[in-house]
This record gives structure tokens, C-alpha cells and sequence, in this order.
């Protein structure tokens, strides 16, 4: 177990950016996801997945295309159904559910 000394009082002033605490790469923006998603969908097809995962991959990559387009948040339902979809069935640790775990939590899925 870790033990954090700051040598003296933990305040907003002296954590993070104005007082916000950031964990992890913060990039995140709609492009990253984009290009995930279409990582996803080539990862897919190189593995030979089932036609029913690939045409998933496609309409998620085709949400948030659009969503990028259009300047609005992708919809929620389609995200979650093309992300259960794809992933149902992919082994722990294989690079299509790593790919699809990180669009999620991009995505705030």
C-alpha cells in the first residue's frame, strides 16, 4: 500500500488544475473514438468475427460519425447495443474487447 505525503495542507489550490483531480489520458475527443471504432471494426474482420459483430462494429462507427458531424452526443442506445454486441463472447484480454472497453469509457459507457 502507497503512502502520499504532501508536507502540508491538501487543498484545492494545490491539487491538479483548478482543484480537479485528472487520472489517466485526458484526450478523449470525438476523433480518438472515431478512429477506435474503425481499429475495432478492422480488428474484427482481420479475426474473421461473425457478420452479425462486424455490421455491429459498422453502425457504431456510423453513430458517431454522424454524431461528430452533427455536433451532438452519440446516442447512448446505439453505443450500448453495438458495444454488447461486439464484445459478447471476445476473450478477456483479446484486443477487440480492449478496443471496445476503451470506447466505452470514452464514451462514458
Amino acid at each position: 500500500m502507497g503512502t502520499f505525503n504532501f508536507n502540508k495542507d491538501v487543498n484545492a489550490g494545490i491539487i491538479g488544475d483548478n482543484g480537479t483531480i485528472n487520472i489517466g489520458q485526458q484526450d478523449g475527443g470525438a476523433a480518438q473514438t472515431l478512429r477506435l471504432a474503425a481499429e475495432l471494426a478492422q480488428w474484427l474482420r482481420e479475426q474473421g468475427a461473425a457478420p452479425g459483430r462486424i455490421e455491429a462494429a459498422d453502425v457504431l462507427r456510423g453513430e458517431l460519425d454522424r454524431a461528430a458531424q452533427e455536433g451532438r452526443p452519440a446516442e447512448p442506445g446505439v453505443i450500448r447495443r453495438s458495444l454488447e454486441t461486439i464484445t459478447l463472447g471476445l476473450g478477456v484480454g483479446s484486443g477487440g474487447l480492449a478496443l471496445a472497453q476503451e470506447i466505452g469509457r470514452l464514451l462514458g459507457n
